[in-house]
């Protein structure tokens, strides 16, 4: 789905930008050794039924994850990890990555990840978090109406004998 390329690049870029000491982001893919550290690697992990916007787009209750992994062992390499996920944590506040289909971040958890991912010393925490998105084309299966053939009349001036206090929405902007 076009959606989903969009908001990958999009969490791609709002999280270099928004932690420039990570060194490697990367989506969909494990941690692996080798890679430049600190790193973040994030995913959509699950789906479920969502809001219905009710104009033909599905609503799905994302669920996402992000690892990330700093170098080393010890209290330090925990402070630095803990650190970034806390960080990424306050970057996901209300976060909708700058998409029209996605709602703001929710739900937001993270914990220590024991053992780690990859082979080298190194630490890491999981951050998780909810997003309701709207996936497909919205759909109108009416014909549209021409300009004033859609009135509204306002209670108790309606019915019989009122047509002349009927508005078009034109005249209500």
């Amino acid at each position: 789905m076009i959606e989903l390329t969009a908001l990958r690049e999009a969490i791609d870029v709002a999280l270099s930008a928004g932690m420039p000491e990570l060194k490697t982001v990367e989506a969909f893919s494990a941690p692996q050794p080798g890679v430049a550290l600190p790193a973040v690697f994030h995913a959509l992990t699950g789906m479920q039924p969502g809001v219905d916007p009710g104009d033909g787009r599905c609503g799905v209750l994302a669920t996402f994850k992000a690892v990330l992994v700093v170098q080393g062992e010890g209290s330090q390499a925990s402070l630095e990890a803990a650190t970034l996920a806390a960080r990424l944590t306050v970057l996901l506040r209300k976060q909708f990555w700058g998409l029209a289909f996605v709602e703001g971040a929710s739900n937001v958890q993270a914990s220590a990840i024991d053992p780690v991912p990859m082979a080298s010393p190194s630490t890491a925490w999981r951050v998780q978090w909810e997003q309701l998105m709207y996936l497909g084309d919205p759909q109108w299966p009416w014909p549209d109406e021409p300009p004033g053939s859609i009135v509204y009349g306002f209670s108790p001036d309606t019915g019989t004998g009122h047509a002349a206090d009927y508005r078009s929405a034109e005249d209500m902007a």
